[in-house]
């Protein structure tokens, strides 16, 4: 490890904090001006949903945007699988469709697009899943003629190409030449990225270039794919950066420990946290453990179970961490067992009088041992800021979470007894 005195990375802090208040002043006199980052779709939704949501509004024929099957004719195109002779002119797209995030089909030819372009983690059997749930329903409806494997095709969209289908969810099936195979079983296949996207968004500009409000929307969405690739026009700082450079060595060193700074903020503050949980909880509830944030993307700290159902095998109150791209970027919290246990507290809860926790529930949960799952944004930086405030915010939340649902909790765990 190179070696770097207190001055010298004092020094580099001072100068740092200079340019970056530069930056800032110039960020300001470019906002006077007109020009911003903002965009609607970064604003809305987070994660894959807000994709999915968008691409598959567009590519509906019967969409609001009443352009037929233009784009769905072009998106076609641009991914280049036009040879799989889909009929977008009779073709009707399906949202979440047993979970597939977006189904296309005219009848006779069937797309999954599975959407991992913010690389979502693959579920189990998920896209081996999807497969058979098409084969299933095609062949409930044509009672005296089964699926050909020629009349699906599986599309899996990720930002770039550096992330493919996992063992876990392919089941058995390998991808060989544009196809997944398994068998028997040989289902057309292929990965798209943003790439295709943006071109294809690119094409139906041009098109509708006479529709000026709908190609403003769509406009918009392109700046978040080109954002999320890091092609966007973002307002960047040419001192900031020359500085950088400038300094790389020390820059680098002080770039390795800024995840450890992070964990640290975060353990601390759940720390705190805890505390104050264990201070303004009812009497029924105990704190069953409090461990740090860990390098996965999803972190499980602090367990509060209730104190008639301390066994391992029963739900218990979770509060965790998400990470992003550039760190953690929200608290996920609700009901859940471990999944070593296998119980399917979903179903349960799905299948059960649970009106409190389905109204409490994010939409897509697809984790079989959540009971119900919801997050909040966070950040390292809200921290810093303001973490005295935000530790009685979110424990003054959890604690109104846990009166209201624990009535709930006692019988979703007299269900698992």
């Amino acid at each position: 490890m190179t070696e770097f005195t207190q001055e010298q990375y004092q020094k580099f802090f001072d100068e740092f904090e200079k340019a970056y208040k530069e930056y800032e002043n110039k960020v300001k006199e470019r906002r006077a001006r007109g020009i911003h980052d903002y965009n609607v779709f970064d604003v809305l939704e987070t994660k894959e949903v807000k994709h999915s949501k968008f691409i598959a509004s567009l590519l509906d024929p019967k969409g609001l945007h009443y352009q037929d099957d233009l784009f769905l004719r072009e998106f076609v195109n641009a991914c280049g699988v036009s040879y799989f002779g889909l009929d977008t002119s009779n073709a009707q797209v399906y949202r979440e469709y047993e979970n597939i995030d977006i189904y296309i089909t005219d009848g006779n030819k069937h797309i999954i697009i599975e959407n991992k372009i913010l690389y979502a983690k693959d579920q189990d059997k998920q896209i081996y899943r999807y497969i058979e749930t098409i084969k299933n329903e095609n062949s409930s409806k044509n009672e005296n003629s089964s699926l050909d494997n020629d009349g699906i095709l599986v599309l899996y969209l990720t930002p770039n190409f550096d992330k493919t289908p996992s063992q876990e969810s392919l089941n058995g099936f390998e991808i060989k030449d544009g196809f997944l195979e398994k068998g028997n079983d040989k289902i057309r296949y292929k990965h798209i990225v943003c790439d295709h996207i943006l071109k294809w968004l690119d094409k139906v500009k041009i098109e509708i270039v006479n529709l000026t409000d709908l190609n403003v929307i769509i406009t918009q969405y392109e700046k978040a794919v080109k954002n999320l690739i890091n092609k966007g026009e973002k307002m960047e700082n040419e001192n900031l950066i020359e500085l950088v450079k400038q300094n790389y060595k020390i820059a680098k060193e002080i770039s390795k420990v800024v995840d450890e700074a992070e964990k640290e903020i975060i353990n601390e503050f759940f720390k705190d946290l805890s505390e104050c949980l264990a201070k303004n909880l009812d009497n029924c509830w105990c704190i069953e453990s409090l461990n740090k944030v860990s390098n996965d993307k999803f972190s499980a700290i602090i367990f509060i179970a209730h104190s008639d159902f301390k066994a391992e095998k029963f739900a218990k109150f979770c509060i965790g961490v998400n990470k992003g791209h550039d760190g953690v970027d929200s608290i996920e919290y609700g009901f859940t067992t471990f999944p070593s246990t296998k119980t399917d507290l979903k179903s349960i809860v799905e299948n059960g009088n649970f009106a409190g926790m389905k109204k409490h529930c994010v939409k897509n949960n697809q984790y079989a041992h959540w009971a119900f799952w919801n997050k909040l944004d966070f950040s390292a930086d809200i921290c810093i800021k303001e973490q005295n405030s935000l530790v009685q915010k979110i424990a003054q939340e959890m604690k109104e979470i846990l009166k209201e649902l624990e009535s709930e909790l006692v019988y979703l765990n007299k269900e698992i007894k």
